[in-house]
C-alpha cells in the first residue's frame, strides 16, 4: 500500500490558517535548557534523524478548494540560532515550508509550533524525543525508560488521528452560551514582538499553599491571575461590566486514553465579575466549583462535538475556501477573542528518564500573545521546579508584579527572569 503523504487538518487546527497573522500568530513555544551549550551541527543531525518519526509534523500547509490541508514536506529542515522574537509569524515563511521552528541559544533548545500542527502536549513529546536523540549524539549514556517516543520506532496510525472526528457523537454537541469578556488593556510594543516574564518556584511549596485552600495548583493559579487583574485594574468609580474569562485547555488524551500527536485539547472557560468586595478566597471557591462542573468527559465532549458538527455542515463543506476564510475570521473574532480575557495552560509535570535528568536544567512553556489578547499564562514543572510564564504584547507589567508579590507574600521564594522586551 502506498504511504499516505498528506493529512486533513484536525478539527481544532482548521481555524488557525484562516485567522493567523503577525498580530495573532497562534504560535507557542516549549523549551529545554541543558547543562551544556548546544552544538548546532549535532542539533541539525538530530532533527534530520528525528523528523521522519513524526509524519504529521514533516509537512507544509497547502490550499485546497474547500479546506487547507497538510502535505508531506520533502525540503531539508535547517536549524538556526534562536530569533529574539520567538513568536515571529514571519518564521513560517523562512523554514522551507515547515510549520515549526527548532532553534538554540547558548544551552537552550526551543521549539516554536504553529497551532495547526498540534497542542502543547504533542509539542512537548516531540521536543523530548529531540532532546533524547541530541544527548545520544553527544555521547551520553541514557535510556528511554518508556518515557520517550523513540526516533527509530515506526509511527503508528493513532498518532496522526484527528481524535475530534474519531470520538465525534452528534447526540452530544451543545455549546454553552457565552458573553463578551473583559480585555486587558495596555501600550503595545511599537516594534512588535512578545515580552516574556518567567517566575520559577518550588512545586512542593506551591502545592502546600494550594492545599491550604483545598484546591489544585491549576485552580489556585487561575484564581491568583484573576485576583491580580482585579488588583491591577479595578476602580470603584469606574466599574467593569464584562467578566474576566480564562480559557483553560484540558488534555483530552487523559480522558479518552489516546495518544494522538495532533491537537486534542478541550477547553473550559472560568468566569468572574470584578466586584468591589472581591477576595482571592471568593475566586478560589468559585473556580473550584466551575472546574469540578466542567472538567469531565460529557462537558468537554459537548464542546468538541459542537465544533465538529459545525464542520460537517453540508453548506459549510461546499463553501469555497476563499469565502470560508472570511467567515471564519469573523467567527473567530466573535467566538474567540471576544469571549476570553486570557489563556491559562498548565502542561503539568514534564517527565524525563532518570538517566537524562543530570543533563537537563529546566523546561519551559510559553503561550505567546496577540494584539487583542495581550497577556497569556503558560505553566509547566520539572524536578520540583514550576515555571510560571507570562507572555505579553504590551509594555505594562503591573499584573505580573502583583501576581508574583501575592506568591511572595505566601512565603514562596521566586526567581524572576525576563527577555526584557520592553527595553
Amino acid at each position: 500500500m502506498k504511504k499516505k503523504n498528506w493529512f486533513l487538518l484536525d478539527n481544532a487546527a482548521k481555524i488557525f490558517p484562516c485567522t493567523s497573522n503577525k498580530n495573532r500568530p497562534n504560535l507557542f513555544c516549549v523549551s529545554v535548557t541543558l547543562v551544556e551549550e548546544i552544538n548546532k551541527d549535532i542539533l541539525q543531525e538530530t532533527i534530520d534523524t528525528v523528523l521522519s518519526r513524526f509524519p504529521s509534523y514533516k509537512v507544509r500547509l497547502k490550499k485546497g478548494i474547500f479546506w487547507y490541508y497538510l502535505e508531506e514536506n520533502k525540503n531539508p529542515y535547517v536549524v538556526e540560532e534562536q530569533n529574539p522574537d520567538i513568536f515571529d509569524f514571519g518564521m513560517l515563511k523562512r523554514k522551507n515550508g515547515y510549520l515549526f521552528d527548532l532553534s538554540y541559544y547558548k544551552n537552550k533548545i526551543s521549539l516554536t509550533m504553529f497551532h495547526s500542527l498540534t497542542d502543547g502536549t504533542g509539542a512537548m513529546e516531540f521536543l523530548k524525543t529531540i532532546v533524547y536523540q541530541y544527548l545520544k549524539f553527544t555521547g551520553k549514556h541514557i535510556e528511554s525508560e518508556g518515557l520517550i517516543m523513540m526516533p527509530d520506532a515506526p509511527s503508528v496510525n493513532g498518532e496522526v488521528n484527528d481524535n475530534f472526528q474519531k470520538y465525534y457523537d452528534k447526540q452530544k454537541s451543545k455549546q454553552p452560551k457565552e458573553v463578551k469578556a473583559y480585555h486587558i488593556e495596555g501600550t503595545h510594543f511599537d516594534y512588535g514582538g512578545v515580552g516574556v516574564i518567567i517566575g520559577t518556584t518550588s512545586v512542593s511549596d506551591l502545592k502546600k499553599i494550594a492545599k491550604k485552600y483545598g484546591v489544585t495548583i491549576t485552580t489556585y493559579l487561575c484564581a491568583l491571575f484573576t485576583y491580580s487583574v482585579y488588583l491591577d485594574v479595578f476602580k470603584p468609580e469606574k466599574p467593569i461590566k464584562k467578566p474576566v474569562k480564562l480559557l483553560v485547555p484540558v488534555n483530552m488524551r487523559k480522558i479518552f486514553k489516546d495518544e494522538t500527536m495532533r491537537n486534542f485539547a478541550g477547553f473550559i472557560r472560568l468566569e468572574t465579575y470584578l466586584k468591589p468586595d472581591l477576595t482571592l478566597e471568593n475566586i478560589i471557591a468559585d473556580y473550584d466549583k466551575q472546574m469540578k462542573e466542567k472538567i469531565n468527559k460529557d462537558y468537554l465532549s459537548n464542546i468538541s462535538n459542537a465544533n465538529v458538527k459545525m464542520e460537517k455542515n453540508f453548506f459549510l463543506r461546499i463553501t469555497p475556501l476563499v469565502i470560508k476564510n472570511i467567515a471564519m475570521r469573523i467567527g473567530y473574532t466573535l467566538l474567540g477573542d471576544n469571549i476570553q480575557t486570557t489563556s491559562v495552560s498548565n502542561l503539568g509535570v514534564i517527565n524525563f528518564p532518570k538517566s537524562m535528568q543530570p543533563y537537563i536544567e529546566n523546561v519551559y512553556f510559553d503561550l505567546g500573545a496577540s494584539y487583542n489578547i495581550v497577556k497569556n499564562f503558560g505553566i509547566c514543572s520539572y524536578n520540583d521546579k514550576i515555571n510560571l510564564s507570562f507572555s505579553r504584547s504590551v509594555i505594562e507589567t503591573g499584573l505580573e508584579q502583583k501576581f508574583f508579590k501575592l506568591l511572595a507574600d505566601e512565603g514562596l521564594k521566586i526567581e524572576i527572569n525576563s527577555n526584557y522586551w520592553e527595553k
